[in-house]
């Protein structure tokens, strides 16, 4: 069995988890004050604050983990993530405050796009080298429930499909979004459902409920900051449209998937023992 390398968690998993929960404190804890760009919402950087709760989650999970089986789905999604990021960050650089501003944004958004930079690049090396490691990964046969294989599906085609939209027509995304939102930040909102549609579908294709549990830990983390962030700024929803309720319905059915992946993932024996640590 091909076990996580200690490069992997030391050059990847450890420094994005602390960037993770720097994010987790900027958005959703101070609601935006002093990030890499000014939201037109409050609850815009809530809701993007509650993507990298359920994110630092999973990589903490995955941190736990010994299995690359067990991590490659959290891992690429991450990756996904670093790499969308950079190129919404680089599309709208001019609208960020790297160029200046506020010296806690400015440093903030210079550090945010040396992450972005860097992350891509190391992440892709040290995936060819995880690749290359001893090792195998047998696929173990499971039986695919269409019960629990739906909710994943829904992630996946909902995730995909506003991720696509708003990126590829931000404009249209933030007049059509149901709380004030700028190009920006609508197109960052949308990489996080891109991902979040990606690693749904790298997931359904793992089949195992075993190698979905730091995955099912973000599911159920991010949907509760997300109901969390929206009942936080109420003020900020416009409640009279549609949107705003499926919004609602979807974070909370998404943490629910969350919980039941948890509860068909595998035993604690999963977890990396203390003798395993690097």
């Amino acid at each position: 069995m091909k076990d996580v390398t200690p490069a992997i968690r030391a050059g990847f998993l450890i420094p994005l988890a602390v960037c993770a929960g720097l994010q987790v404190l900027l958005l959703f804890v101070l609601g935006g004050r002093g990030f890499a760009w000014t939201f037109q919402s409050p609850l815009s950087a809530a809701t993007m604050g509650a993507g990298y709760c359920g994110g630092l989650a999973m990589l903490v999970a995955s941190l736990r983990l010994r299995r690359w089986v067990d991590v490659r789905v959290a891992y690429l999604s991450t990756l996904a993530l670093m790499v969308l990021m950079l190129l919404v960050t680089l599309r709208y650089a001019g609208r960020t405050h790297l160029g200046g501003g506020d010296i806690v944004a400015f440093g903030n958004a210079w550090g945010w796009l040396i992450v972005h930079l860097l992350a891509p690049v190391a992440g892709a090396i040290l995936l060819a080298l995880q690749v290359r490691a001893p090792g195998q990964n047998p696929r173990r046969e499971f039986p695919r429930l269409w019960l629990t294989v739906l909710p994943v599906a829904v992630v996946a085609l909902i995730g995909t499909g506003v991720g696509l939209f708003a990126l590829l027509f931000p404009a249209t995304a933030a007049d059509r979004w149901p709380w004030p939102v700028s190009e920006l930040d609508v197109s960052a909102l949308g990489v996080w459902a891109l991902v979040f549609g990606i690693g749904s579908i790298l997931a359904i294709r793992e089949g195992d409920p075993d190698r979905q549990r730091a995955g099912a830990i973000n599911y159920l983390v991010a949907g509760a900051a997300g109901v969390i962030g929206l009942l936080r700024y109420p003020g900020e929803v416009r409640w009279d449209s549609t949107l705003s309720w499926v919004y609602l319905i979807l974070m909370i059915l998404l943490a629910l998937t969350g919980a039941v992946g948890w509860l068909l993932a595998g035993p604690a024996e999963r977890w990396r023992s203390p003798a395993l640590a690097d």
